[in-house]
């Protein structure tokens, strides 16, 4: 499988939820009904539009307004024709002031959503919202209005440039300020979008919160469009820790192993990672990490991942399963020696000048379940010093302390791994590991 192949959105299916015609026709009944009751200035108060005077600012004449509501009460009925006459009508009238005019506009805006003529709709209600006539909730729901058909139309860069407004204007609507990087993904402004998405995980970071695996997975396909190698990374590793699937560990290990000067010895800590993550899938895996532990001198180990094969039925079946057989033989006869000459080991290696012994011996114990002894002996090694595979010794040191349940402890040791030979990419892997929710012992 192509490493990264499940992190392919699909921002149209899963965003466009929250933007279908009877959301929209929805908010469009709100602005045909706000047009429809606007009222109109009392009949005193001004003059006959026969004499040619002109309507007072923020007033409507009930002559527009009439013509306006009629308009409406076609629309709904079906009647575009009928409702597009009264608005003619309706513009007819002397001497429109900047209010009425708007008002006129939004009718249109309003029919037009009736008729689900978005191209128009957009077209009138820009106009209204240029014009400036409302004010507060009114003028916000028609630019919400207007994000929201923009990005139903595919306009993205309209859509971003309306999202924008709304946001800067006051919208609070999470789902709709949710749309800005979503409708800049689209229209391929991909850095726009990661810078956008950076935020809001930055402040999901200041407050202690979990950012979505949506989110991320968004922002890591950002990173992927524009081939920026740390940013993929660092995202992956949040989406490992807020929602730890096997195929972003998979990706991850995968993304270690393949650095230019990996080394083989690193190989089994590599296996120890996918058996604790439940990636170990074949019975190729399990023989393969069996072997290996076996060749690092840890039998007990091998036994137990041999019988964790037997147990998911992955070994022991078909043309192999007398192989499978020799193999768990040779790993008991091995774990029965080796715990026999594990106590002359642990004396000699509290002896030895170099601690990388008496990590050795502990991680033996740990491997055999003795988990306590070999954790306190991997410890006293380690501050021993005089280490001549430091970073290894602290890998492992590392891995104890998460099997021990002590997370945070291990993270800090792991974090010291600074080897490039590929055990420092490998610890903080571990590291995210120990941290995640898959981690817990």
């Amino acid at each position: 499988m192509n490493p990264t192949s499940f992190l392919q959105p699909t921002p149209r299916r899963r965003f466009v939820r929250n933007l279908r015609i009877a959301a929209v026709l929805g908010l469009a009944a709100a602005v045909v009904s706000a047009a429809a009751q606007t009222p109109a200035a009392p009949a005193a108060s001004q003059p006959a539009a026969s004499q040619g005077a002109v309507a007072p600012a923020k007033l409507l004449r009930p002559e527009v307004a009439n013509a306006v509501n009629a308009a409406q009460d076609a629309a709904r009925a079906g009647q575009k024709d009928a409702a597009e006459a009264k608005l003619r009508e309706a513009a007819t009238v002397p001497n429109l002031s900047m209010y009425e005019q708007a008002v006129i506009e939004r009718g249109r805006a309003g029919v037009s959503l009736s008729t689900q003529d978005w191209p128009q709709a957009m077209r009138s209600l820009e106009v209204v919202v240029g014009s400036r006539q409302f004010d507060g909730a009114e003028q916000l729901q028609m630019i919400e209005l207007l994000a929201k058909i923009s990005y139903q139309q595919k306009d993205y860069l309209r859509a971003v440039s309306w999202l924008r407004r709304y946001a800067h204007d006051g919208g609070t609507d999470p789902a709709l300020r949710g749309l800005l990087p979503q409708a800049l993904y689209l229209a391929n402004e991909f850095k726009p979008a990661a810078d956008e998405l950076e935020q809001r995980v930055a402040a999901d970071e200041a407050a202690h919160q979990p950012t979505p695996e949506i989110t991320l997975r968004l922002l890591i396909s950002c990173y992927q469009q524009l081939k920026d190698d740390a940013g993929y990374q660092r995202t992956l590793e949040r989406l490992a820790l807020v929602a730890p699937k096997p195929e972003y560990w998979a990706d991850l290990l995968a993304r270690v192993t393949k650095q230019p000067g990996f080394s083989d010895r690193l190989w089994l800590d590599v296996f120890r990672l996918r058996l604790a993550a439940g990636l170990m899938n074949s019975a190729e895996e399990f023989v393969e990490m069996a072997q290996l532990a076996l060749q690092g001198g840890y039998p007990a180990e091998a036994l137990r991942v041999v019988d964790r094969g037997l147990a998911l039925s992955l070994l022991g079946n078909g043309q192999d399963a007398a192989a499978h057989t020799a193999l768990r033989e040779r790993a008991s006869a091995a774990a029965e020696k080796d715990s026999a000459d594990l106590g002359r080991a642990e004396a000699s290696a509290r002896k030895a000048r170099e601690g990388d012994a008496l990590v050795n011996v502990g991680l033996a114990y740990a491997s055999a379940g003795h988990g306590a002894k070999g954790l306190a002996l991997m410890e006293q090694g380690v501050a021993k010093g005089n280490l001549r595979r430091a970073d290894e010794a602290r890998l492992h040191l590392g891995q104890a302390l998460w099997r021990a349940g002590r997370r945070d402890e291990a993270a800090q040791v792991l974090a010291e791994v600074k080897g490039g030979d590929g055990s420092a990419a490998l610890a903080r892997v571990w590291s995210v590991f120990a941290r995640s929710p898959a981690g817990k012992v």
